[in-house]
């Protein structure tokens, strides 16, 4: 359904949300009574003005007003981020009816986070809140971006880093000049409603009943989330009944040469990238499985982007702020070679998004709502690591804003979500010619040393069969 108002409140817009993003919020909801929420999504982007732009960061208060300034751009531009859920699982947005809201909105959403050391201080602090949240961490230079999953995608938060970077360049000269206009005057709030998000299922135009082709290619889809079923997992701190506590994260990079290499070899063998680490993350996990697990098959998630496949504006960047993706779960065996696995992953990829996987995919997601909804506890909590690709960072990111005489620059970026369970995740993606993983855990149950040695691990046995060395 679009986002429809009413007399009694013309600046307030609403719209129920879509089956997918229902899907989300019930996974992710379970957490808020822990003061967490689980696969909310923090996206970080190191920024470095050059040029002129160097004097951005002479003054504590120089920066940090064009980021908020750029920040209220964002939001006019993607009014998806200050869209709130209601308990009846609606989404809910109000204009700004005065500067005095806009303002507040502000306050409540931005923050600068002078006393801590980098992005990955701050994510365990961040409790569940109505709206999107942008953090500046000034020891770092970090900008972290922090959503509910059920309001947008990985892809999505990178386009958004992307575009508040190039908004910063556009404001800064007037920034430096003293000329800044007033947001609430100089844009024009209530036009900014005709770009509020769809769901997926109506941005892709997907039917309200299902055919039964429709319901066998969604169902076929959901079927698959039962091969997590007598899974392996690794070994986890605690038991069944401990708390989760804040999400941790380690990371690890590869040189510019070794990923260089790293890409030729995988390529000759005609494999891509993200099929090969995902082989290596199933070595590992099979090697690190607790004692009792060894011999169990592995399981692990194929996730899609639904994006490329969608109708404009849908399909482009002016639809950051939206939740469109899609996945399934795949399985190996601890009997499988790295070479078997690989391929297997390498064609789950390759299968993409088909339009008649797409025209299902509202039944897809409203069968998950019912199985999450009807979802006996676990005889054992799940703890294997999973994996996230988001590729090459470029698609969504620019190295650099502006011009050399006064821009921007981006030196780092990545992606993690918040986790509560004790299961961990792999995010993967090349971002300046390095491939980069960054494992997200919870850090009541497992240590900084544990998940640094995976990662570890991964990158040997990545570099054995590719026949590399670091």
């Amino acid at each position: 359904m679009p986002w429809t108002t009413t007399k009694q409140s013309p600046n307030t817009f609403t719209r129920p949300l879509g089956p997918n993003e229902v899907f989300i919020k019930l996974v992710s909801d379970p957490g808020h009574p822990l003061g967490c929420e689980h696969w909310a999504i923090n996206y970080t982007a190191t920024v470095s003005p050059h040029g002129a732009f160097k004097a951005l960061s002479d003054s504590p208060d120089l920066l940090p007003n064009l980021i908020c300034y750029s920040w209220l751009h964002l939001r006019f531009q993607h009014p998806s981020l200050a869209a709130h859920p209601d308990s009846n699982f609606n989404a809910v947005y109000t204009v700004p009816g005065s500067a005095d809201a806009l303002d507040e909105w502000a306050s409540q959403t931005f923050a600068v986070e002078a006393d801590a050391q980098s992005a990955n201080e701050v994510i365990p602090t961040i409790a569940p809140a109505a709206n999107a949240r942008l953090y500046y961490i000034p020891q770092s230079s970090e900008l972290l971006l922090h959503t509910a999953h059920w309001r947008m995608d990985g892809v999505g938060g990178l386009l958004l880093l992307g575009q508040l970077v190039d908004l910063m360049v556009l404001h800064a000269d007037d920034l430096l000049l003293g000329k800044l206009p007033d947001p609430f005057n100089f844009f024009q709030w209530g036009s900014e409603v005709a770009r509020l998000a769809p769901p997926v299922e109506e941005a892709g135009n997907m039917p309200l009943t299902a055919t039964d082709e429709q319901k066998a290619v969604a169902h076929g889809a959901v079927g698959t989330f039962a091969l997590a079923a007598g899974a392996l997992g690794v070994p986890y701190t605690g038991d069944a009944a401990t708390l989760p506590s804040g999400t941790q994260a380690a990371e690890l990079k590869f040189s510019p040469a070794t990923t260089s290499a790293a890409v030729s070899a995988a390529k000759a063998r005609g494999i891509g990238m993200t099929a090969a680490v995902h082989a290596s993350l199933a070595a590992v996990n099979f090697r690190h499985a607790i004692a009792e697990h060894k011999g169990r098959h592995y399981t692990s998630t194929i996730k899609q982007s639904l994006r490329p496949y969608l109708p404009e504006p849908y399909s482009t960047p002016a639809a950051a702020s939206g939740l469109y993706t899609s996945g399934w779960l795949a399985r190996v065996d601890a009997s499988g070679t790295w070479e078997d696995n690989a391929r297997m992953y390498q064609a789950e990829y390759e299968k993409g998004i088909s339009s008649e996987y797409l025209q299902a995919h509202r039944e897809y997601a409203s069968t998950l709502v019912e199985v999450v909804k009807n979802l006996p506890a676990p005889t054992e909590p799940p703890s294997d690591i999973d994996i996230s690709s988001m590729g090459i960072m470029e698609k969504y990111l620019d190295r650099e804003y502006g011009t050399p005489e006064r821009g921007i620059g981006i030196t780092h970026a990545g992606v993690g979500v918040e986790i509560i369970s004790r299961q961990g995740v792999v995010f993967v993606w090349t971002f300046r010619d390095q491939l980069t993983l960054r494992l997200v855990y919870n850090e009541a149950f497992h240590t900084p040393g544990q998940m640094t040695e995976f990662l570890h691990d991964i990158q040997a046995d990545l570099l054995k069969q590719l026949g590399l060395a670091e």
